[in-house]
């Protein structure tokens, strides 16, 4: 079963997200904070990562670049509410492979992590 990580500090979007990938075969884990994310990347060494870019103690990006020295193999979704072209630009140089803006369907998001992981 491929394991999928949610980091976002908006709880009802994480639990929408957690309960349809588990309704798709997924294992889905979820982190609040930018520091319980960056320590389950490390633990579970994630198949795909989904990261929002705002995070209540540390910047998205700080938690691709974790994500990127702890567990290289992980496919990585950023998230956000709001496009920040340089942010964006920084998550690309630094290897994100896909990116999602909120509000977005939870098929889409499906979508993502199947091509991501073909």
């Amino acid at each position: 079963m491929k394991k999928i990580l949610i980091v976002d500090d908006e709880v009802g979007i994480v639990q929408e997200i957690k309960e349809f990938l588990a309704e798709e075969g997924y294992e889905a884990h979820a982190a609040d904070t930018a520091k319980t994310g960056i320590h389950l990347i490390e633990e579970l060494k994630p198949d795909v990562v989904l990261i929002d870019v705002k995070l209540p103690d540390a910047s998205g990006i700080e938690v691709l670049k974790a994500c990127k020295e702890k567990s290289p193999k992980s496919k990585v979704i950023m998230i956000t509410g709001y496009v920040d072209q340089n942010v964006m630009d920084e998550a690309e140089s630094l290897g994100r492979d896909a990116f999602l803006q909120k509000p977005f369907d939870l098929i889409k998001i499906v979508e993502e992590i199947q091509r991501l992981l073909a």
